[in-house]
């Protein structure tokens, strides 16, 4: 069964980045050529530069987002497998928080000698737009997703499903759509 629901407000991440964006903006207007901004330097880039731009609508955004969202698990997979805390793969599809949520795990595996084999089964993906931003939410089935420490198999989690909902923000930044902050998965949704 399909089904979309409305887009949830967005995380209170995004209005913050986006007012550094603008705030980087129009001290950058304001210097006199050649001069940067003081403290610019120490400011973590953001993976997009510009403001949101006019979303294209109907089929044609949804099947951008379907597509960036399985370019997003496959460099979710790609990183967890390896494990791989190279950011290469998440370029052009995440937003540097996502990415960045990502390249710790990885980095933690590889610490820890953690290493997953397998892949997750990702259905059900639905996608609500509205303009700029919408959500992207599927189910996951990942017990075919199996970790090794040190080559010994991982204890199993009794109080996590191997099936279960996620969600996603997504947003249109430089005219292509980018995979958010995850977001928690209320109401009636399930696997």
């Amino acid at each position: 069964m399909t089904w979309t629901r409305p887009p949830r407000p967005m995380s209170p991440i995004l209005p913050r980045s986006l007012a550094v964006l603008a705030a980087v903006a129009v001290l950058s207007a304001c210097s006199s050529a050649g001069e940067e901004p003081a403290g610019l330097d120490d400011t973590p880039t953001a993976a997009p530069t510009q403001e949101p731009t006019t979303a294209p609508t109907g089929a044609d955004a949804e099947a951008a987002v379907l597509d960036v969202y399985q370019r997003y698990w496959d460099a979710r997979i790609a990183s967890v497998n390896g494990p791989d805390s190279s950011p290469d793969a998440f370029a052009g599809v995440a937003m540097e928080s996502t990415i960045a949520l990502h390249l710790q795990t990885a980095r933690t595996y590889e610490d820890e000698g953690i290493q997953f084999t397998g892949e997750p089964r990702v259905y059900d993906t639905t996608v609500s737009i509205d303009g700029d931003r919408g959500t992207v939410t599927s189910c996951v089935d990942d017990s075919a997703w199996v970790g090794t420490q040190d080559g010994e198999p991982l204890p199993v989690n009794p109080d996590k499903p191997t099936v279960y909902p996620v969600e996603f923000q997504v947003l249109l930044l430089n005219d292509a759509w980018l995979i958010g902050d995850p977001i928690e998965v209320e109401g009636d949704t399930s696997c």
